[in-house]
């Protein structure tokens, strides 16, 4: 039987009643950490995308991968349909999490769930983050510059996906791993592309956008448009690629994540700022 074979098996048989957390931590590093780091993956993505950055980072900062519903290790469950779904059981992760300062690192959809994730967590009245890294996405308010992909035809949404570049080569050889990804992809990209960003109080935390220098979707401009969102600093980061230069420069984009979050650390922890 080849991988591909085995993939389309998980397909058919894997689908377990839905029980438990709807988000799930892949903890990736040590028990006793100075500073944790929730990152939370692109829309189609896995916790996996994220398991060399321990080895980048000091002992004493811990990663903390969610693995969304439907994806990855928990491919046989259902999927959650927007991003206030998936946020809220982000927020209900961290909210239950250990007391030290943490950050917010989220890569494309996964800014979105970040960043309502802090509204929801400053509404309880929760420990908020020292810092929202926002990473490959425009600001919430940005105006989008590319027509919604979710309901594109086949052809037109496979040509969009290879001009991405994150979908493995072999994706696309393979009619049974496609179709055991597309569904998982639309779902990502309607979530994100019918998002909404209610009016609401600006947070009070400092925010990181960090963005790729050949991203033709999200540049500088729509990167510096996240200070909209807070009463905090925020500064941008431009890294060499493009939507996935977190693939192609990890050590760069880790390097700068830790040079961020022990500024963020160092200062004192803002007041919550309850929402509506």
């Amino acid at each position: 039987m080849t991988k591909f074979d085995q993939q389309a098996d998980i397909r058919r048989s894997i689908r377990p009643p839905f029980r438990g957390a709807p988000v799930s931590p892949t903890r990736i590093g040590r028990s006793c950490a100075r500073a944790r780091v929730y990152c939370l993956p692109h829309a189609g993505g896995a916790a996996g995308m994220f398991r060399t950055w321990p080895e980048l980072l000091p002992t004493d900062i811990e990663i903390c991968a969610v693995e969304y519903p439907g994806h990855g290790s928990r491919l046989g469950e259902p999927l959650l349909e927007t991003i206030e779904q998936v946020a809220r059981s982000v927020a209900d992760l961290v909210a239950a999490g250990p007391s030290e300062p943490y950050a917010l690192f989220g890569h494309s959809m996964g800014s979105l769930v970040a960043f309502e994730a802090c509204h929801l967590l400053a509404a309880r009245g929760s420990a908020m983050p020292r810092l929202l890294i926002a990473s490959g996405h425009r600001a919430p308010k940005a105006p989008q510059s590319t027509p919604p992909m979710h309901a594109a035809p086949h052809a037109e949404f496979i040509a969009h996906l290879r001009q991405l570049g994150a979908t493995p080569p072999e994706v696309f050889r393979s009619p049974d791993l496609l179709e055991l990804v597309l569904p998982i992809l639309r779902a990502d990209f309607r979530a994100c592309e019918t998002y909404r960003p209610r009016d609401r109080s600006k947070l009070r935390i400092d925010i990181a956008a960090y963005g790729g220098f050949c991203d033709e979707d999200t540049g500088r401009d729509e990167l510096l448009a996240w200070q909209q969102e807070t009463t905090g600093e925020c500064v941008v980061r431009m890294f060499p690629g493009g939507h996935f230069f977190v693939l192609d420069c990890a050590d760069r984009v880790v390097a700068m994540l830790e040079r961020d979050l022990a500024k963020a650390i160092s200062t004192e922890p803002a007041t919550p700022c309850v929402t509506g």
